[in-house]
């Protein structure tokens, strides 16, 4: 939350200052003696026109923009463009001192700019691990679910920014502490969506088809692989080939109660002779795969056996 500056002044805004780091640091640049210094120093001594200085300042603006400055020192940034909004209007005033006043706005601008550029670099410095972290949660959200929450994160990292410009770089550190493990969070919960939303949703189909009561055993393993795909995803999040992995054994497992449901839904109430049709069914399937051998028929035999004469031509096969 921002506060302007009069509120500041206020024994309410003092207390809102001890409970909203962002909003206290966000109010004064710590170097702008040197800034001001600086500026009466170059006033005097230049040989650009007004118009020049302006112009040279609105160069550095749209170059700060490029360097990113609205992230990396945004205070440094908003002041340089109200300086020269300033400049520009005073220098074409036909009072010499409200000229001369336009000359330092402009000059001013191009400090700021420049105070602005050295302390990007402490920023993008002290800030690496926040910086990293954010352009992590761009990247895994691919699906572009999340964007508002990255933008709340960014528009903390920018605070954390503006702390260090107003001379809080201790405060800013603890506070990166916290912001870190806030995105950690937020990256977890991405990674959690990408891959596990999908599964989620086939057990809900599962569910649909009376999984939980016709595929009781099965339904309930799906559930727990779902479990353990989220424990493992909160520990290793980062582990993209383990996280993928994970995440086809609960999707295979959803699929199977799924699909389990719905055969056991087709033999309730059979008669014997649909029945018959049904063990037939499953024969046929088996023998589907034993004509792949060129070998007799596995008929004959119970469906366990029959599953274990194929089983026994796959080995076979695999030593050939």
């Amino acid at each position: 939350m921002q506060y302007s500056t009069h509120l500041l002044a206020t024994p309410l805004a003092a207390l809102f200052c001890s409970l909203a780091l962002s909003g206290c640091m966000s109010q004064k640049i710590a170097n702008t003696r040197h800034i001001d210094s600086a500026v009466e120093k170059r006033a005097s001594n230049t040989e650009q026109t007004p118009q020049q200085l302006c112009d040279t300042a609105s160069i550095a603006i749209s170059q700060a923009h490029q360097a990113e400055l609205q992230l990396y020192a945004p205070l440094h940034l908003k002041q340089a463009n109200d300086s020269l909004s300033d400049g520009q209007k005073a220098i074409k005033n036909s009072d010499p001192l409200k000229v001369e006043e336009g000359v330092k706005f402009c000059i001013k601008a191009s400090q700021l700019i420049e105070s602005g550029m050295q302390t990007r670099d402490k920023v993008k410095s002290a800030l690496a691990d926040s910086i990293e972290q954010l352009a992590m949660l761009k990247t895994v959200d691919t699906q572009k679910k999340f964007a508002d929450d990255i933008i709340d994160s960014e528009e903390d990292l920018v605070d954390l920014a503006k702390g260090i410009e107003a001379g809080k770089m201790d405060q800013a550190m603890k506070d990166q502490a916290s912001l870190l493990k806030d995105m950690q969070e937020l990256e977890i919960e991405i990674v959690t969506y990408n891959h596990l939303t999908p599964v989620e949703a086939m057990l809900d189909k599962a569910e649909d088809a009376d999984a939980d009561d016709l595929a009781e055993k099965t339904f309930s393993k799906a559930e727990k692989e779902l479990e353990t795909a989220k424990k493992m995803i909160r520990s290793s999040y980062r582990d993209k080939a383990k996280v993928e992995k994970t995440s086809a054994l609960a999707m295979r497992a959803a699929r199977h109660a799924y699909y389990v449901a719905l055969e056991v839904d087709k033999t309730r109430e059979l008669k014997p002779a649909e029945a018959e049709e049904r063990v037939l069914y499953f024969e046929y399937l088996l023998e589907r795969i034993n004509e792949k051998f060129q070998q007799d028929v596995v008929v004959g035999h119970s469906l366990y056996e029959q599953s274990s004469l194929i089983g026994e031509r796959v080995e076979q096969a695999k030593q050939r």
